[in-house]
């Protein structure tokens, strides 16, 4: 018996309405993705197949059945997801890209060739204001005010599903559930950042600040490539404090395999980076096909080379090992947060200290009299070389301090935000309404250079941290390490290590810019890829003959 065809398109038709009014507009799908993908790739097949056997058709006859119901079933799927963007979403009011109300797929267009998903943004608010529709589900929100709220400790927004973005595996960064968050942190991380434990990294810190030191001594007035050397000095520290041992990037002068897969793997987060879903389509793969997975598996055998010996100095995996398993009796689940959880230590300590060295030297390089300045204060404070230096007495250095926050303040190592859920019943601040359930980032880098924050926001002017506080408008604008539970657990750790490696190269070189070099390329080439992957800088470090 032949089916109606007519009867199987109005079937497919329906059906294409009904699963986008009570299956595709409620709830959360980033898990989902993998089935969806393995029934779009064998379901028609599998179908007609089925048509084949059971109603004993000819194969193109159940083909073109097959087919006749999947052209409705998408036609009346997407029409209605297009018309309930345009007209019905909860969002439909907010202004935007006129095709970012429709697709996601927009935002990807504008941003992946270049990856700089930032400077987009930051050219909608410059548009759009404050409040930018820039997907149909995603809100971006240049409102300082909105900072305290949305990521106090009590808050009640949410991390997104782009959290799930690597499902199954989960990392400190990725869990969204609270208090799986909080039993985690306290599972040996908490330990791991102690004041205690921060002294016992000390000697880490100025082993490879002086091993930087050494490498630039060697280069003395010789044009460098400042981004690649400070890259060198953050990777290894950070391999040093997850794995026992350093990448050798400082001492050999070149990068590591393992560096250059994370940067790799990054691009395509700075591609795809709001629709990560699509994340979940490529592990469908083998984990060694892409450098993400590849770099998961180097991973995974430097966490079990660690497990077999105990370094002589603790290092942050010496706490996480002693905390014992988090996910009792499940190996695998283990296993893959161990992955994800080495991986987040050295990507978030790494790429993010090495992008504000590199803008602090930038902005050391172009105006030499905010090295003059600070060289002042360490010698009031009796720092001047080696032997008078200590971590713990840098902190109290204010101007170091200032430039730091400066620093981090114009060039947010994160500078694209990161994403929350709104609460479901909704969310009213300042007299602005957000409805629940939607998407929101607030982009760092924007809210960081808002008027309504910061007096003259685009101007780097250290002194708004000490002398002149009246430059400062809204403190809660100033979030590089984020605030409230899900902050950084390491930004006192990477706090020490800014002021170190600030502090030894100052009193050690004079910098300027190389021959033809004015930090263009660093400020409009650098890519968001969630951290920084950052652009050439071309440095002269000289070293000082007189110390004065």
């Amino acid at each position: 018996m032949e089916p109606n065809l007519l009867v199987v398109a109005g079937a497919g038709a329906v059906f294409g309405l009904l699963a986008h009014w009570f299956w595709f507009i409620r709830g959360e799908h980033m898990k989902w993705i993998r089935p969806y993908a393995l029934t779009i790739i064998f379901g028609p097949g599998l179908a007609a197949a089925g048509l084949c056997h059971y109603l004993d058709l000819t194969f193109l006859r159940a083909c073109l059945t097959v087919l006749v119901a999947i052209v409705p079933f998408c036609a009346t799927l997407f029409s209605s997801i297009a018309i309930y963007r345009l007209y019905f979403h909860p969002l439909r009011n907010f202004p935007g890209p006129p095709a970012a109300r429709l697709t996601q797929f927009a935002h990807v267009r504008e941003v992946a060739a270049k990856c700089d998903n930032f400077r987009h943004l930051d050219k909608l608010h410059a548009q759009y204001g404050e409040y930018v529709r820039a997907g149909p589900n995603l809100l971006s929100i240049a409102d300082p005010d909105w900072v305290e709220p949305v990521h106090k400790a009590q808050t009640k927004f949410e991390k997104s599903e782009w959290y799930d973005g690597g499902y199954p595996m989960t990392t400190l960064h990725q869990m969204r559930d609270k208090a799986m968050h909080d039993r985690r942190r306290r599972h040996g991380w908490d330990q791991a950042f102690t004041t205690k434990s921060l002294r016992a990294y000390d000697s880490r810190l100025i082993k490879y600040a002086d091993t930087l030191v050494d490498q630039i001594r060697k280069r003395s007035g010789e044009v460098v490539n400042g981004t690649s050397w400070l890259n060198y000095l953050a990777f290894d520290v950070m391999g040093d404090m997850a794995f026992g041992r350093s990448f050798e990037a400082l001492e050999k002068g070149e990068s590591h395999f393992y560096i250059d897969l994370i940067h790799n793997s990054a691009h395509l987060i700075g591609m795809l980076g709001t629709v990560s879903w699509i994340l979940q389509v490529l592990r469908l793969f083998p984990i060694s096909w892409t450098a993400g997975g590849r770099m998961l598996l180097y991973s995974e055998q430097c966490v079990d080379e660690r497990r077999k010996y105990e370094p002589k100095e603790p290092d942050v995996m010496s706490h996480i090992f002693a905390a014992g398993d988090f996910f009792k009796g499940d190996k695998k689940m283990e296993r893959l947060l161990l992955m994800g959880d080495s991986r987040l230590l050295i990507v978030a300590g790494s790429d993010t200290t090495a992008t504000t060295l590199i803008y602090l030297f930038y902005h050391l390089a172009k105006d030499p009299s905010l090295v003059e300045k600070l060289r002042a204060e360490l010698k009031e404070k009796n720092i001047e070389n080696n032997e008078s230096l200590s971590v713990s007495a840098l902190q109290y250095v204010d101007y170091l301090n200032a430039l730091i926050n400066e620093t981090l303040r114009m060039h947010p190592p994160v500078p694209g935000g990161v994403s929350r859920l709104t609460p479901r019943d909704g969310v009213v601040i300042n007299g602005q309404h957000l409805p629940g359930g939607v998407q929101i980032i607030g982009p760092h880098y924007t809210i960081q250079r808002s008027p309504r924050a910061f007096v003259k926001p685009n101007e780097f002017i250290p002194e708004r941290w000490t002398t002149k506080p009246e430059l400062i408008l809204n403190k809660n604008a100033f979030f590089p390490f984020s605030i409230g539970k899900f902050s950084c657990i390491g930004k006192q750790f990477a706090l020490n290590e800014l002021r170190t490696v600030v502090t030894k190269m100052v009193l050690e070189f004079d910098v300027a810019f190389a021959p033809g070099e004015d930090g263009t390329k660093l400020l409009t080439e650098s890519k968001d890829v969630f951290t920084m992957s950052n652009a050439e800088l071309r440095l002269i470090w000289t070293e000082r003959t007189k110390k004065d």
